[in-house]
């Protein structure tokens, strides 16, 4: 089979990351816009097979600072069959090619491959001349090493029924009380920014701005990207619960009245417990409606709450970003939404849902022990990728930037999304 380096355009491009096993978000030919706001550019690289298309890659690139270097990072590439190997070596020496036209120090690529995926995978990269990184914490590299992720090709009553049981509680509690989660467009992301600012405000870390957002959800469009927001409507939890409550009391009337005839023992017994349970669900419901009649009052136009970015790349979703406000967090506007997404991402054929990384440990003492508590609810799975390999093209400017730890650390951070 005669292997040769192709041209595609952008559209083909994509195509192939879409419908690849290896495909990812963060290869598609649009992500390289993305990361252009911030310093990077972009070059796309292809190999076919009898002239059929058969592994790609997007190489993004960033000039070391002081120096006429580069950096070169494939971030979840290469997309192609890690068993055709003559197809990854067609591939590594393009990346090669054009790493050194653009004076690349390394080429790094962190695979979407699960870590015994593909049987003597780390022999044969090393044959091409890669060094593993290792398997190291999640946050150790310029991407998670461990994901969750939740699948979505079963049924939605069966999606819906993997999840946590507090989970389930927490969707039904958050329609009950009146929140809403809808999709919105583009010019939501000024809210989406505001709740931001208030997210890492509360928890503590640096957030992105309204022009990141924007230029984000631009570069992902038509479709790849999809802002939902969730929203306190008071008059529709306040409408559905009188709606329960005058059904209760209709029940609650057909009960007695058939008690002051029934005289069959059973039935009379079978009948008071309907009675009971009755009873107490239109004290709960009566329980509920000063709050909702103040919230109505307080908020006749609804309250925004929640929202998340939810992007895709074929059979793949990613739950991106999330942000939240101070308020009604007891209302659980954040399991709504995730749910909301799930649906949304299952209904344009994707396969899976990625709730983004995790620590890798599931102790109940590790630093982001709350972070898997939550992605972990959602009847998601914790995948464990093989991780980074990197090809060294100047040894000794490498080893400089390795050693140089707090310039690496620096340069690392700005390799992750």
């Amino acid at each position: 089979m005669a292997v040769q380096p192709i041209t595609l355009t952008e559209k083909e491009h994509d195509e192939f990351v879409k419908t690849h096993d290896r495909g990812d978000l963060l290869q598609l030919s649009s992500w390289a816009n993305v990361k252009r706001q911030n310093g990077w550019f972009a070059e796309r690289i292809a190999v076919a097979t009898d002239g059929v298309t058969s592994g790609v890659a997007l190489l993004l690139f960033k000039r070391v600072p002081k120096l006429p270097f580069t950096l070169c990072y494939a971030p979840r590439g290469f997309v192609v069959d890690y068993d055709d190997v003559a197809s990854l070596t067609a591939l590594t020496e393009e990346a090669k090619r054009v790493a050194k036209v653009n004076k690349a120090i390394t080429v790094k690529i962190d695979p979407n491959i699960d870590r015994d995926e593909v049987p003597g995978l780390l022999t044969e990269m090393a044959s091409l001349g890669f060094s593993h990184k290792g398997y190291g914490g999640g946050f150790d590299y310029a991407q998670p090493r461990f994901t969750m992720e939740t699948d979505l090709c079963p049924s939605e009553k069966e999606i819906f029924g993997k999840f946590h049981h507090k989970f389930r509680y927490n969707v039904r509690l958050a329609e009950r009380k009146g929140i809403v989660c809808t999709e919105v467009g583009r010019d939501g992301l000024k809210t989406f920014a505001d709740l931001m600012k208030v997210t890492g405000e509360r928890d503590g870390f640096a957030i992105r701005g309204l022009d990141y957002f924007e230029n984000l959800y631009d570069c992902l469009q038509p479709g790849d990207a999809r802002l939902f927001l969730t929203k306190l409507e008071p008059k529709l939890a306040l409408d559905q619960q009188m709606a329960t409550l005058e059904k209760a009391e209709r029940d609650l009337g057909k009960i007695e009245r058939s008690l002051e005839t029934e005289t069959i023992e059973k039935k009379r017994t079978s009948l008071l417990n309907r009675q009971k349970q009755t009873g107490e669900q239109i004290e709960k419901i009566k329980a509920t409606l000063p709050e909702l009649n103040e919230l109505h009052d307080k908020y006749p136009n609804g309250l925004v709450l929640s929202g998340g970015l939810l992007t895709l790349a074929g059979r793949r979703s990613y739950y991106l970003y999330g942000a939240s406000s101070n308020e009604f967090r007891d209302f659980m506007p954040n399991h709504l939404m995730q749910w909301t997404m799930m649906q949304a991402a299952k209904a344009s054929g994707a396969e899976r849902y990625d709730f983004g990384g995790v620590s890798g440990s599931t102790d109940a003492d590790d630093e982001y022990a709350g972070l898997y508590a939550f992605k972990s609810g959602w009847g998601s799975d914790m995948i464990e990728k093989v991780g980074e390999f990197d090809l060294v093209l100047n040894r000794p400017l490498y080893f400089a930037l390795e050693t140089g730890l707090p310039l690496v650390k620096g340069l690392r951070k700005r390799l992750r999304r």
